[in-house]
């Protein structure tokens, strides 16, 4: 006798950002918001404070199940790019090439280490409530 056997259709494949996708989206995003605020204020203020909290939240949104861990990853990596690429539109305090480049980065990073952990922190909550939801 022959068995029947039941065809299970192909899982559907996840939608949204795919890891990649996120620091890619992510750091044009920011870099552009950077950028403005650079151009407008002369330095980098409250504009990228909160850009990188968006940024960070349409980020954990828009990520693919499979990769949720990349929007929690991302905000810190995002920011120390656009701070050492359009970031340099903005004032730096004097001195040489060099002690100008490792001042921005360490004011740059400790200034606004609490938007960036916020925003890290976001995503977390972001990402796990999607996680439960979809458990």
């Amino acid at each position: 006798m022959t068995e029947i056997q039941e065809v299970t259709p192909p899982a559907a494949p996840s939608q949204g950002w795919t890891y990649q996708g996120v620091f890619v989206l992510s750091t044009l995003c920011f870099m552009v918001i950077m950028a403005a605020d650079c151009l407008v204020n002369g330095t980098v203020t409250s504009w990228s404070e909160f850009g990188i909290v968006f940024v960070s939240a349409v980020a954990a949104l828009n990520v693919r199940r499979n990769d949720l861990m990349a929007a929690v990853w991302a905000p810190p990596i995002v920011w120390l790019f656009a701070l050492e690429t359009v970031g340099q539109i903005g004032k730096q305090q004097g001195g040489t090439f060099m002690r100008k480049q490792i001042l921005h980065l360490a004011y740059g990073l400790a200034n606004h280490a609490a938007w960036i952990i916020g925003a890290v922190i976001l995503a977390a909550i972001i990402t796990s409530i999607r996680r439960l939801r979809n458990s």
